[in-house]
């Protein structure tokens, strides 16, 4: 995925444009002024090199385009009797106009639009980075990312696919909690929130660990029905009342020391 500002191409144009008006008529300097500024342009959309991506006709073009821009500069500013050849030039900043705009037209490219009042940059770069780095660092990569892939699916109008990450990294962090704090997880018949629930509260979680996995394990469940949606509402509310519930985890394994056996926990999960 690459992030790209739409006025960027629209400045791009700016200073290539005026170039349509050059011709051996006009003075040394005014044409000089025109290609200076058309080289400007056609320099900075090479430098984005990014663009090679998704729009790599374009990107070609741009170079060759250079090349002429500099010869013809170059030219002028020599005084060459021959002088440049304004026909070249503009055949080239026309032949590069119609493919930039073809392939901009070709792109798919869609608006993310705003998720309540959550920074859509974040969802989409990653919305674990936002969170407390206290938390962060008793992570591993397979909870980041299920909490990066469900900002995501929020991003993008993918509100049940967001609940069903954020929910099985609270679920990961609930497990690898019950094993670090009793050295063992349920019987594979037993292991569902309820069950580490009680265990947790039995092994000593504090209230506010217990109490809000209950009420995550009350909106988790009809969701795991499959005739069951989430709209993009109650999606931020899960995803923020998931982060809450992985903080009071994370705050009491600080509480209780557990932060290694914790983390050794979550590497064994896959596992046990």
């Amino acid at each position: 995925m690459n992030e790209s500002y739409p006025s960027f191409f629209w400045v791009v144009a700016r200073f290539v444009q005026p170039l349509q008006l050059i011709n051996g008529d006009l003075s040394k300097e005014l044409q000089l002024k025109l290609i200076g500024r058309a080289r400007v342009g056609v320099e900075l959309f090479v430098k984005q090199e990014v663009v090679k991506d998704f729009i790599p006709r374009s990107y070609e073009k741009a170079v060759r385009f250079l090349e002429i821009i500099n010869h013809f500069e170059e030219m002028v500013m020599r005084d060459d009797p021959r002088g440049g050849n304004v026909d070249v030039l503009q055949t080239t900043l026309e032949g590069f106009s119609i493919t930039l705009q073809d392939e901009l037209d070709r792109l798919p490219t869609f608006t993310v639009t705003a998720k309540g009042n959550l920074d859509i940059r974040a969802l989409v770069k990653g919305a674990a980075k936002g969170w407390p780095r206290a938390t962060i660092e008793l992570l591993n990569t397979f909870v980041v990312d299920d909490v990066n892939h469900a900002g995501e699916c929020l991003a993008y109008d993918l509100p049940t696919a967001c609940g069903f990450h954020i929910l099985r990294a609270v679920e990961t962090c609930a497990k690898a909690y019950v094993h670090a704090a009793t050295g063992k997880l349920p019987p594979l018949k037993n292991r569902n929130w309820g069950e580490y629930i009680e265990q947790l509260k039995l092994a000593g979680a504090h209230t506010d660990v217990t109490d809000v996995l209950r009420i995550l394990k009350a909106k988790r469940n009809p969701l795991m029905h499959p005739h069951e949606n989430l709209d993009v509402d109650n999606a931020i509310a899960l995803l923020c009342l998931c982060q809450s519930g992985i903080d009071a985890i994370a705050v009491d394994l600080q509480r209780r020391s557990l932060e290694v056996k914790f983390k050794q926990s979550l590497a064994l999960l896959p596992t046990l």
